[in-house]
């Protein structure tokens, strides 16, 4: 017979309390409390803070959410097209008048909205608008002439 103390076991409880249990009974309670402590155990390890059943759609994200050979691929050829494009945004730009780049590369490469940019400049946004809008339509014209070829 084993003497255990249920404090060490139960949280709620708020003082020792004593109990005699059969070896039997001690032998599944500590292999129960192994268990659960391996369990904590590969939780910080494998930095899983959640059960996978604790909720409908956890298990299926875990799963899901690998990248596979072909995304890696997909993701490479886009990053090379992006940077190739990157690459060539200085001729883009030099296709576009001065005052179109200028209002292009202040909307989308600084950040600025179109009404500081009309604040700045003292026109109307719409002019911005107009501006930025026939910007893009030449610099894609200088794409489709750049990348026609591939």
């Amino acid at each position: 017979m084993k003497t255990i103390n249920l404090r060490w076991i139960y949280p709620h409880y708020r003082h020792d309390e004593f109990v005699e249990v059969s070896d039997e009974v001690w032998e599944v309670m500590r292999q129960a409390k192994r268990e659960m402590n391996n369990y904590e155990l590969r939780k910080v390890y494998q930095r899983a803070y959640y059960s996978l059943d604790a909720y409908s759609w956890t298990e299926n994200y875990a799963l899901e959410h690998g990248r596979s050979p072909e995304d890696i691929l997909l993701e490479r050829e886009e990053m090379t097209t992006r940077l190739r494009l990157i690459a060539a945004l200085p001729v883009a730009l030099a296709h576009a008048t001065p005052t179109q780049a200028r209002r292009v590369h202040a909307y989308y490469i600084a950040g600025i909205k179109q009404p500081e940019i009309s604040r700045i400049e003292g026109v109307h946004s719409s002019k911005v608008s107009v501006a930025i809008r026939r910007g893009l339509r030449n610099m894609r014209r200088c794409y489709d002439g750049l990348f026609q070829t591939e």
